[in-house]
């Protein structure tokens, strides 16, 4: 945001938001427990100046009168990157908190209708569910320790490790570092091509300016700003590999009513190319394609999704997106 000396925002920036939130009437803001109260209530502000100047209901309140949904809970994450007293939950203190802190509290009070959603959508298992609600509210017993030491590597109970056979040829690695995760999964889907005597389909993103393919200079800045972006989250890959078989996670939130959301798993069916594709293998069984994808046929574990025409229940086509920057 471009702003004054004084701290408003300048004619350019105010023009902008009024632009961006003129049409809107609802703000919905997932995992709500890591707003920092300031945070709250620069969102406020700067929502306020995008509707300045409609009704005269819309002024002096806050979010300049839209409706505001906050989802979430308030047992996980806390506010990143600032102290626990920006957190929504924490008590007040007018002689401690800044002014900005002090206008998000009264703001977060100002949410008085609560729907609390009871019924666990993606946890099946039933020890695990009761694990995870005691451990929600801080009372985890005994019997979960024990739980969670079976599972241990070195434990007697745990079942012997063969990579080889059931369950840890399907195992999964959790890790919190992107470039472990990213080796993994390459791994994994080059011994499933080999076990399973499937190409690897490589497909690479293609960038264009007004219709047309990026100059050699315009590739280098494309390139410069993947490498020095620290925002890169919600950029596209530059590669995708694929392969009949391998099993996918759903990143992002595609239709939340058909439980295809983040976090949801599936199984890739089938792989079709464009129509002008000539396919052809290396000595590694790879394929590079040089056009985009038509779609990816996947067989998700769980969705409520209507039977398509013409494919197998659970079967959803997938379909390539584009993104501008």
């Amino acid at each position: 945001m471009i702003s004054r000396r004084d701290g408003t925002p300048s004619a350019l920036t105010k023009a902008k938001l009024q632009q961006t939130w003129k049409e809107i009437k609802y703000n919905i803001i997932d995992e709500f427990s890591m707003l920092a109260k300031t945070f709250l209530a620069r969102m406020s502000a700067n929502v306020s100046i995008g509707k300045d100047g409609e009704a005269e209901r819309s002024r002096g309140m806050s979010f300049g009168g839209i409706s505001v949904i906050l989802c979430g809970d308030m047992h996980q994450f806390p506010p990143v990157a600032t102290s626990l007293r920006e957190a929504l939950f924490y008590p007040p203190a007018p002689n401690r908190d800044s002014t900005l802190c002090q206008v998000g509290r009264t703001i977060y009070e100002e949410f008085t209708t609560v729907i609390i959603l009871k019924q666990q959508m993606r946890v099946v298992d039933p020890i695990w569910i009761d694990f995870l609600q005691h451990l929600r509210h801080g009372h985890v017993q005994q019997c979960h320790m024990d739980m969670l030491h079976r599972m241990e590597l070195a434990h007697p109970d745990c079942v012997p490790m063969d990579f080889s056979a059931p369950p840890w040829n399907k195992s999964v690695l959790i890790t919190p570092q992107h470039g472990v995760r990213t080796k993994w999964n390459d791994c994994a889907l080059r011994k499933h091509c080999q076990d399973a005597n499937q190409s690897l389909f490589v497909s690479h993103a293609e960038d264009h300016i007004n219709g047309r393919t990026l100059q050699k200079c315009e590739q280098v800045v494309v390139q410069h700003r993947q490498k020095s972006s620290k925002c890169t989250g919600d950029d596209l890959p530059e590669i995708i590999e694929l392969a009949v078989g391998m099993r996918m996670m759903v990143t992002r939130n595609l239709d939340t009513d058909l439980d295809i959301t983040n976090g949801a798993r599936g199984t890739i069916v089938n792989i079709v190319v464009d129509a002008d594709e000539l396919l052809s293998t290396d000595d590694n069984n790879v394929i590079h394609l040089c056009c985009p994808l038509t779609f990816v046929l996947v067989k998700m574990d769980k969705t409520r999704a209507t039977p398509l025409e013409g494919l197998q229940e659970s079967i959803i086509p997938i379909e390539p997106i584009s993104k501008s920057f």
